[in-house]
């Protein structure tokens, strides 16, 4: 029971650093971008913050493509979950997204200055969201493979309907989690900044 214990804070420390890592990264990557880039953030910022004080946003599209586009992603690892070469894509998925949160933060701050701190934090509370739920995912994701790994080569019994049955659990929960987080993103988020 140690070992399992062990296994897991060892999982889980090495998924903070990752996500960590990926914010940090993020965070950094708009300081040695080019003066061109830098403007293309600046503009598309500029362009998305006064869509929303004007209010010329499609929720009902936003919300189906912001579903659809974590929908596909959370599918994905889950599937990659199920093969044994799994660890390593989803690992890079769960970086990425952390890198884009990071430099999501940076960029609106770049554009607005200091008093753009405050739509930052708003403008990715949903993302922090998405990222947690799916943390919660790549774990599971990578136990399944570990576990499918020792059962595969290491002949290590399991019982895998219970393995299975909490695999798919997991599934509905993140598949609920992705619905009221696009909810949130496109319906709440939006009003919220219009305030300020």
């Amino acid at each position: 029971m140690n070992k399992e214990i062990l296994k897991t804070k060892k999982l889980l420390l090495f998924l903070v650093s990752v996500v960590g890592i990926g914010l940090i990264m993020g965070l950094l990557f708009i300081s040695i971008l080019s003066d061109e880039n830098k403007e293309l953030i600046r503009s598309s910022i500029t362009s998305f913050f006064t869509m929303i004080n004007t209010n010329k946003i499609n929720y009902f599209k936003d919300f189906i493509s912001d579903f659809s586009s974590n929908l596909g992603i959370s599918l994905i690892i889950w599937l990659v979950g199920i093969s044994i070469i799994g660890i390593f894509i989803v690992t890079g998925i769960i970086f990425l997204k952390s890198f884009i949160i990071g430099f999501s933060f940076s960029s609106i701050i770049y554009t607005l200055g200091f008093k753009g701190f405050l739509l930052a934090i708003i403008y990715i509370i949903p993302e922090i969201i998405s990222l947690f739920i799916m943390f919660i995912l790549v774990y599971y994701a990578i136990s399944f493979s570990i576990i499918l790994f020792n059962y595969l080569f290491k002949k290590k019994e399991i019982v895998r309907t219970l393995i299975v049955r909490r695999y798919v659990k997991v599934l509905v929960m993140v598949v609920i989690g992705i619905i009221f987080n696009s909810l949130l993103k496109n319906l709440v988020i939006p009003n919220l900044l219009r305030l300020f």
